[in-house]
């Protein structure tokens, strides 16, 4: 139910706009700089994949403990809140860089990332919206986001790495009056199962499962454009600043991908789940092989970018219609944590085979491929 809010929808998609387009700018920024930070800190490549890894593990926490607070609490709850963490999580990396200080920065950027995004979706998907209009919408803005924090953690990095953390700071910061002005839906209210009738775990009912396989394919993408991508540019002989534009150009393609999800969700479940997942995963992985090559680079970032737009904005889309109402949060947060699991056993992958493997490009793209071309092997179900 709606309580209250700060007028109609137009307000409201302007608020929710603003809140999201100013997380995902700093949060973008976040990602781009923190192996930065870490590799210029003296860690080791192998080093870089555990502590990045670390925010996934509360992502997956924070989402696994979102069923009770969803009872509870308004869904912009979980906003407000990710604005704050992801603010003290920039805000001490970009004062010291000591491990106690990186693993911290990191595990608070995981519940930030988690209840931002599952919290986002469940908002705008209770509004007059469609899921998948409402979720398309929330894509491209948070694909305008993440297209231009990473060229200002580019432009202001290449200067600084510190003082492009404490602007990500401020940037979280500006985005707290509008996120409090949003529209305040009750708590979700569940139904009792009837006697002698067994409930399903939300986490188990197919059209979940499919999605949570399509977000494990987002999540490979994602935690490689956000951990050791930047580490193979720079590896490859390009700046920071190209790292950075390189960044915001998947970022750009990943915008293009969420606003063509429509279309290509008439085509059916299993047919999107596969064109985007190969689009995704191959992708990202042709770009560890021909990593010194500029243009070849930026074709299959976009490439690539497409295919994790659309898994971003296909999976909770299923996720949402896979249930009633009431599940709706519960199967969002669901699909969410089958991502987080896939952003955590990524990077971690990719830390191992570095050890044993000659690049860090090669440790990358197997990790890839074993990781994010399931979801186009299996058989997905779903409404």
């Amino acid at each position: 139910m709606r309580l209250r809010g700060a007028g109609g929808p137009d307000q409201q998609d302007l608020l929710a706009g603003t809140t999201i387009f100013l997380f995902s700018t700093s949060l973008s920024m976040a990602m781009v700089l923190v192996p930065l930070v870490a590799a210029a800190s003296g860690y080791s490549l192998a080093a870089v994949g555990f502590l990045v890894a670390t925010a996934a593990v509360t992502q997956i926490i924070a989402r696994m403990g979102m069923g009770p607070l969803m009872d509870r609490v308004p869904t912009k709850f979980f906003l407000i809140l990710a604005l704050g963490v992801i603010l003290a999580s920039c805000l001490l990396l970009g004062l010291s860089d000591e491990l106690w200080v990186f693993v911290l920065s990191q595990l608070l950027q995981g519940v930030a990332r988690a209840y931002f995004f599952t919290g986002s979706q469940m908002h705008v998907v209770r509004g007059k919206r469609s899921a998948v209009s409402a979720l398309s919408l929330m894509n491209v803005t948070n694909g305008t986001g993440q297209l231009i924090g990473p060229v200002l953690a580019g432009v202001i990095g290449g200067g600084s790495l510190q003082t492009a953390l404490l602007i990500a700071a401020g940037i979280a910061a500006a985005a707290m009056p509008a996120a409090m002005t949003l529209t305040r839906y009750d708590p979700f209210a569940r139904g009792k199962p009837t006697a002698g009738e067994r409930e399903r775990p939300v986490w188990l009912q197919p059209g979940v499962v499919a999605a949570g396989w399509m977000g494990v394919s987002a999540g490979t993408w994602r935690s490689i454009t956000i951990s050791y991508l930047p580490l193979v540019l720079t590896d490859a002989g390009h700046s920071i600043p190209v790292v950075g534009i390189l960044s915001s150009l998947a970022n750009l393609a990943a915008l293009l991908g969420s606003s063509i999800a429509h279309p290509v969700r008439q085509r059916g479940v299993r047919a999107s789940a596969v064109l985007s997942t190969l689009l995704a995963i191959g992708g990202i992985t042709a770009v560890s092989f021909v990593a010194s090559s500029l243009w070849l680079v930026g074709l299959f970032l976009f490439i690539s970018g497409v295919g994790g737009g659309l898994l971003q904005t296909l999976g909770p889309t299923l996720a949402s219609e896979a249930v009633g109402p009431e599940d709706q949060g519960r199967s969002i947060a669901a699909a969410g944590t089958y991502r987080a699991v896939a952003m955590f056993v990524v990077p971690m992958g990719i830390g191992a085979l570095v050890l044993v493997l000659p690049t860090v490009a090669l440790a990358t793209a197997m990790v890839a491929t074993v990781v994010g071309l399931p979801a186009a092997l299996i058989r997905l179900r779903g409404r």
